[in-house]
């Protein structure tokens, strides 16, 4: 039974953690090229559902890199309008595995293929943010002092990460906000207004066309968040209920114009290092920000984009398995870049695991492994 002290620092981590997803969840939304609100309120729903039904108290999900850069895909081949479609068919794909048993298949993928998801991950995150650099169509004196501000704000963050206790995200909100403002940079209102108000049941396009067009993606957007969020429950909890929580979420994301997700192990790890042990951390998160969606909504609009490009150079340098580029044979390098090369190429995260998987299990006999 939780008293009242322990009680206290769920609320204040869960509401703290409420706070830092925004910019995240955000940027992850302008990577898809979808409004602000679609990545805010898939932070509130994916949260709340790992909340009640995950498998292991303090997860905190929400839109995340790993099913945005599929779904980045996903809308530049076939267009906004079947976004949510490709949620909502990858929500069933894990409510399928869910049910029978697949999700043990997760524990079989080798570390050194995870390392080339990690890494092709951070990739796709980096090339994405590219073209905001070229909104407005900058003189080169704006051009550099908007990659002045973007590394000032990425280092405020990575500073934060470091030293400071203050959460790392809002440190670089904070920098883009303080410089980029006076130098009128461009900003969230730029690409897309923001909505402050609730969330609509919207029932996404289901013909049988548009269901074979996602299903590619959808099936990577499946994939790769499950192979996050259950990273993420470790061997902590049951990644049985994790992912019946990661389905259902995308599920009701999907229903009401929002971008779903899986599990953000840094918000996670976050939550878990100020203390939270219970369930009441997480559902603070989503209430907390669905709060702040709804009375500081039009503010976000104010936002320069130069300190949110900050934040995603960070989750960038986070998200990258580099260390494992140090130390391989010619025989673990083969299937660390394939596994990379695969996943860059088909810009589907799940194919690069399934055939990195392949890969490694191929050639793991070979007597040269572990020269």
């Amino acid at each position: 039974m939780m008293n009242f002290t322990q009680a206290r620092k769920e609320l204040l981590s869960g509401l703290t953690i409420s706070v830092a997803l925004v910019p995240e969840a955000i940027s992850f939304a302008l990577l898809v090229g979808a409004a602000p609100q679609v990545g805010l309120w898939a932070a509130v729903f994916m949260a709340l559902s790992t909340a009640i039904f995950g498998g292991r108290p303090g997860l905190i999900s929400g839109a995340t890199g790993a099913t945005a850069v599929i779904l980045a895909a996903l809308v530049n081949s076939h267009g906004m309008e079947y976004l949510f479609t490709g949620v909502l068919v990858a929500g069933l794909i894990q409510l399928i595995i869910w049910i029978s048993g697949a999700w043990q298949i997760f524990d079989k993928i080798p570390k050194l293929v995870m390392s080339g998801f990690l890494v092709a991950l951070a990739i796709m995150i980096f090339s994405s943010q590219l073209h905001y650099l070229d909104i407005g169509k900058p003189s080169t004196l704006e051009l550099i002092a908007t990659l002045g501000v973007i590394s000032l704000a990425a280092i405020a963050m990575w500073k934060s990460i470091t030293r400071f206790s203050f959460p790392p995200a809002l440190s670089a909100l904070a920098i883009g906000i303080l410089l980029g403002v006076p130098l009128m940079l461009p900003t969230v209102g730029d690409i897309s207004p923001v909505s402050a108000s609730l969330p609509t049941f919207t029932m996404p396009l289901l013909s049988w066309s548009a269901i074979l067009a996602v299903l590619p993606y959808s099936f990577g957007v499946a994939i790769s968040g499950l192979t996050e969020s259950l990273i993420a429950v470790g061997n902590e909890g049951s990644k049985k209920k994790e992912t019946f929580a990661q389905g259902l979420g995308n599920i009701v994301s999907s229903l009401f114009n929002s971008m779903g997700g899986c599990v953000l192990i840094g918000q996670t790890n976050l939550n878990l290092a100020a203390g939270a042990k219970h369930r009441l951390s997480s559902l603070a998160a989503a209430f907390g920000l669905a709060l702040i969606i709804l009375t500081l909504g039009k503010w976000i609009e104010l936002i320069p984009l130069a300190g949110l490009i900050g934040v995603m150079v960070v989750v960038v340098i986070q998200t990258g398995d580099w260390q494992a580029l140090k130390t391989l044979n010619v025989y673990k390098m083969i299937v660390l870049f394939g596994t990379t090369s695969i996943a860059l190429v088909t810009h589907n995260l799940a194919l690069g695991v399934i055939a990195g998987t392949i890969l490694y299990y191929s050639i793991k006999k070979s007597a040269l492994w572990q020269k």
